[in-house]
């Protein structure tokens, strides 16, 4: 379930926010803390969705500044006007706390602790000694300074299904996000998403609509298997769109989530038994390769993998950068005894020059600053190698750019002058943001075939899918994710 926090900051603007939030929220709460003026009788009648009132102190993550005793009798007065859950913290002195545990009420409690600055060892013996008052629910929030903080809530949301006990379990911060996708999966009782981007109650908060929409928190799942891109950062990925598009698009009730990772190897170590594939993207295409059981061939060779396959009891690395290449290039053009100028010498070069070498293609790579990259480069393909100032003097049937050139917002740049861009060439950027650089404009003017990054963008992602899934992927959906998303 998904609750939306209502934030104000006026009474006119919560009625505004409470009528959008109805069509997503299955529960509201009044961030009253959070409001200079309010009618509480009136804020709880124009919601049909249950409310949770919550009058938080700053300590707390708040705006109270009134005392305890104040705030205390304002969530009293909440119980009073019919408010469905109240929200009270641990931290709450034990005689103002008292009366809520243990009266008749028709509210139900919510016993909460928050911690913003950690996730403590101990959240176990909080969790039992919470357990023992006499609470409806026991929320517990921490905040997530590694990945692997999410396993201790994770492990606490288990234990509490199995315990029969009603949890709200989060980790906040943007390393934290997983959790508040996932805890409702796991058998946690609810998770909080904003209204919207800017109206977030507490840091890491993701909007509802993604939680529903995109990550469909809400669908019944008898069971489900959890794949996700590791990187750092992890913010601008599209494959949580892509992918769960995807699922969607086949009935699966599988889900993709981003994993903001630090360390590579207590990352997998920690989440082993949760995720089934990795998409593998910066800085850990390389790092990855240590803590397989087993690498394909191909990403063997290129010595980068940005698939992770569960193999049995292990994991197998693939490289479907190099495939999805291929694939996009080999709808235009047999590439066997071509001639083919890459332009950059970094990792997508690297990947897409053993594809193409592969299928029998003569290969030039360039190099710009780092000529000592540009060299070895060529001299583990077998190629020529020139500076990128001297690159397009010789015809060359396939010109393939791995440098950023032309990405957003740079994007009247270009790799190469249009002066060798010849009819017939088959021009083929990896850059993917905008879906026509000028160096694919100018390809097309220029009468060559032209193949814009999305084409590699897709097929390295559809190659994961079907990796993971053993399913065709949906590749026209997932296209038409990429192009809306980009496009705004």
């Amino acid at each position: 379930m998904i609750c939306i926090p209502i934030v104000g900051p006026t009474q006119n603007k919560s009625l505004e926010d409470i009528a959008s939030a109805e069509p997503l929220a299955d529960f509201l709460e009044l961030r009253l803390d959070l409001m200079v003026d309010y009618d509480l009788d009136i804020l709880l009648t124009a919601s049909a969705k249950p409310c949770i009132v919550t009058n938080r102190t700053k300590l707390e993550g708040g705006q109270f500044q009134g005392t305890e005793e104040e705030r205390v009798n304002i969530l009293k007065k909440a119980m009073e006007a019919g408010a469905e859950y109240v929200d009270i913290e641990t931290s709450t002195p034990r005689e103002l706390l008292k009366p809520f545990l243990e009266s008749d009420r028709k509210s139900k409690v919510i016993l909460s602790y928050h911690n913003f600055t950690d996730t403590p060892e101990e959240l176990d013996h909080l969790y039992e000694i919470m357990c023992e008052m006499p609470a409806d629910v026991i929320k517990i929030v921490t905040y997530a300074r590694d990945i692997t903080n999410n396993l201790a809530v994770f492990r606490l949301i288990e234990r509490a299904k199995k315990e029969n006990k009603k949890l709200i379990a989060l980790c906040m911060g943007e390393r934290g996000e997983i959790s508040r996708i996932l805890s409702p999966l796991l058998g946690g009782f609810l998770t909080f998403g904003s209204l919207e981007t800017g109206k977030e109650s507490a840091p890491g908060q993701i909007t509802a609509v993604k939680l529903k929409d995109i990550y469909r928190v809400n669908d019944n799942r008898d069971s489900f298997k959890i794949y996700g891109v590791i990187g750092n950062p992890i913010s601008k990925s599209m494959g949580y769109l892509i992918h769960n598009r995807a699922f969607k698009e086949i009935e699966s009730s599988d889900i993709y989530v981003p994993f903001l990772v630090d360390n590579v190897e207590k990352f997998v170590k920690g989440f082993s038994s949760y995720f089934s594939g990795l998409s593998v993207t910066m800085p850990f295409k390389e790092d990855i390769m240590a803590v397989m059981d087993e690498i394909d061939e191909t990403a063997s060779k290129i010595g980068a993998v940005n698939t992770v396959v569960r193999d049995g009891d292990g994991w197998k690395g693939y490289n479907t950068d190099c495939t999805g290449a291929v694939k996009a290039l080999e709808k235009h053009i047999d590439l066997d005894g071509k001639k083919v100028l890459i332009i950059g010498a970094g990792g997508t070069a690297k990947a897409i020059g053993h594809g193409v070498r592969e299928k029998g293609a003569k290969i030039t790579v360039t190099y710009n600053r780092n000529k000592e990259r540009g060299l070895q480069l060529a001299k583990e393909l077998g190629a020529e190698v020139v500076n990128v100032q001297g690159a397009g003097e010789e015809e060359v049937d396939v010109l393939i750019n791995c440098s950023p050139v032309g990405m957003n917002p740079d994007v009247e740049t270009t790799p190469i002058s249009s002066r060798h861009l010849r009819k017939g060439m088959v021009v083929f950027d990896s850059v993917y943001n905008p879906p026509e650089t000028r160096l694919i404009r100018e390809a097309r003017a220029a009468g060559c075939t032209a193949i814009s990054g999305i084409e590699l963008f897709i097929n390295q992602a559809v190659g994961q899918f079907e990796l993971w899934t053993q399913q065709k992927a949906p590749a026209d959906s997932m296209r038409d994710v990429v192009v809306k998303t980009i496009e705004g």
